[in-house]
């Protein structure tokens, strides 16, 4: 067996300028267990140097300030060299003493892999890599890497005698390189699947190193980004209950809070009868981070058109809530479409921060039968994740000032409520078509992979066989689900009401016993109503006019949309709260003596699984 020893010249120090000469890595091979590491320093194009100067810290206590940093990288003799600076403070000097003195000699990086391994001829995996940190440590994983001294480094080769092998030697031989080949192949493989799910995923290096490290399978590997992505949908925190749809109703205290009062207020910025609402919209402002010339309310609530405004010259437009002889309960509320998607039983996510991903499980691993002493084969299931982003919509409308000041409850209620249905309308239209440019969510009939009945190649009159059939497509697709139901239009379901017997009989009775019997199963149809106008094979049945009633296919035109799903698989996400700014100012506005309100929301909407809904878009209904 022959010693070599290998002196490293590092440099030396200026300790004045509180500097050191370091070798922060070389290409020494290091054991990870089920493979031999080699970080590639052939060339700069192996070494992603985008995270330089390093910061300096102890031991990877990466919750630490850093001591010093490391600049002046450079490549040279396949080593990556730099200069330790060191910090001023008492810790920072202290290391640097130690350093001086020699009783910190070595370190070691953090570091994260930037590509797919290449195979040296002994074997090893030569990694491109990206340095993170540079750490004075204790014992170091590459000997070779230190503060500026003269290290030892004894290489030892053994020289195996040779000897004439027989043919039968010589086949085993053969056979054991084939095997040992085919576990490189193997372990290529599982690297190379595992660090590319770690950076489709953003998981972080050191985990990512783990699982590398500790030969963790790629099934394993799964079951952990999975584990991860779901913590990180559950770790996002709320506006600590500003921003709940129900904060009105949970939070009795909140019904102190005046919108008209606090529009006023921040119109005019005489704050003196407001002083609860400011209060409010400063600690929502604090706690998600933002700043507004306006106010933040507590309510998801806006519609993304501009409309007339409100004064208490008319009783439609306000009039009818001046306290003149008013009672409280007499408002009669604008009708505009109501927010179906959310009745239907649409997931909502509020109080969100941030992008969003959501993990979605695309293929599971197959269970077996299996006989006595029989092994599982390892199942390989598939996942991704749905992704929510902050979408803004967002309204602007003007409100007399008249109405802000003698309305009575119900004026306030009429605000309020106009912004909520606003929302309501929103929500609903970019839920059910909305087209993904522009700002808007893509919407469940614009959405690649749903189910789909057709009528005929120029449409066909609905029927409730096509309701039928569009229940049948999602099960088939084992998509059914806990919130399934129908969303049509008025005229879909006009259409539906007006279906008769071969005896002339309506299918829904007129007039029955508790005026809402319908065939098959269910209820009567209730325009205006916040519940389902009527069921059809025990599902709910929600009338919108978002649902599209002006499409075309061949030569019929008009036709109607008609949509079926497991509404849980729509996702609404709500990023904080609404943000009103009011302007006394605004051309128009003012000269009328009324208040301009700008107001903005974040929303998103996805789709879980596309599975989940089937749509027929040729319904003739007339």
């Amino acid at each position: 067996m022959t010693q070599q020893t290998r002196e490293l010249a590092i440099g030396q120090p200026d300790a004045k300028a509180r500097t050191v000469p370091v070798v922060l890595s070389t290409e020494t091979p290091v054991d990870r267990g089920d493979f031999v590491e080699v970080l590639d320093h052939s060339t700069w194009a192996s070494i992603d140097l985008s995270r330089a100067p390093l910061p300096l810290i102890e031991s990877h206590d990466q919750r630490q300030l850093p001591i010093g940093r490391v600049d002046g990288l450079r490549l040279e003799g396949r080593k990556l060299r730099g200069i330790a600076r060191f910090g001023t403070s008492q810790r920072a000097q202290e290391v640097f003493q130690d350093v001086l003195d020699g009783t910190v000699r070595s370190v070691s990086i953090a570091y994260e892999y930037t590509g797919n391994p290449t195979r040296q001829g002994d074997g090893a995996l030569r990694f491109p890599f990206r340095p993170l940190e540079v750490s004075a440590v204790s014992v170091p994983a590459d000997p070779a890497a230190g503060f500026f001294r003269s290290y030892p480094m004894t290489i030892d080769e053994t020289v195996e005698p040779i000897t004439t092998l027989t043919r039968s030697q010589r086949r085993a031989i053969r056979a054991d390189e084939d095997g040992e080949r085919s576990a490189v192949e193997m372990e290529r493989l599982r690297v190379t699947e595992i660090d590319g799910m770690c950076n489709s995923f953003n998981i972080e290096a050191d985990d990512r190193m783990r699982m590398l490290r500790d030969g963790v399978s790629v099934s394993d590997a799964k079951k952990f980004i999975l584990a991860q992505l779901e913590a990180r949908s559950k770790s996002v925190q709320s506006l600590s209950g500003y921003t709940p749809a129900d904060w009105y109703e949970t939070n009795p205290q909140a019904r102190e809070f005046s919108i008209s009062r606090a529009i006023m207020a921040a119109a005019s910025g005489d704050w003196r009868k407001a002083g609860y609402e400011r209060e409010v919209s400063a600690e929502i402002g604090r706690r998600s981070g933002r700043d507004t010339s306006g106010l933040f309310i507590p309510v998801g609530a806006l519609a993304p058109q501009r409309r007339d405004g409100y004064s208490t010259l008319t009783t439609a437009a306000g009039g009818a809530v001046v306290a003149t002889d008013l009672l409280g309960g007499s408002f009669i509320d604008v009708l505009r479409p109501r927010c179906r998607v959310l009745q239907l039983g649409a997931t909502v996510l509020s109080g969100l921060v941030g992008n969003v991903d959501i993990p979605r499980r695309t293929a599971a691993g197959p269970a077996q039968w299996i006989t006595e002493g029989q092994s599982l084969t390892q199942g390989q299931g598939a996942f991704d994740v749905v992704s929510l982003r902050p979408r803004t919509v967002g309204s602007i409308t003007t409100i007399s000032r008249n109405l802000l000041m003698q309305g009575t409850p119900d004026a306030e209620m009429l605000v309020r409520a106009d912004m909520v249905a606003g929302l309501a309308a929103a929500i609903d239209l970019a839920a059910i078509k909305g087209t993904g440019a522009a700002g808007q969510p893509l919407g469940i009939l614009n959405q690649a992979g749903i189910g789909s009945v057709a009528g005929g190649t120029d449409g066909a009159a609905i029927t409730y066989d096509h309701l039928i059939e569009l229940a049948g497509v999602v099960a088939v697709a084992n998509a059914d689900g806990p919130a399934q139901g129908y969303l049509l239009n008025p005229q879909t379901i006009t259409a539906l009401l007006k279906l008769k017997t071969t005896q002339g009989a309506y299918l829904v009775p007129v007039g029955a016993s508790n005026g809402e019997t319908v065939a098959p199963a269910g209820g009567g149809f209730a325009p205006g109503s916040d519940r389902p106008a009527f069921t059809a094979l025990g599902f709910p049945v929600a009338a919108s006019s978002n649902v599209p009633s002006d499409l075309t296919k061949g030569a019929g035109t008009n036709l109607s949309a008609a949509i079926f799903g497991n509404w849980a698989d729509l996702l609404i996400g709500e990023w904080g709260v609404l943000e009103v700014l009011p302007n006394a100012y605004a051309s128009g506005a003012y000269e009328a003596g009324a208040v301009q309100i700008r107001a903005m929301q974040t929303i998103d909407i996805a789709v879980r699984h596309a599975q989940s809904f089937a749509a027929m878009k040729d319904a003739i209904t007339s």
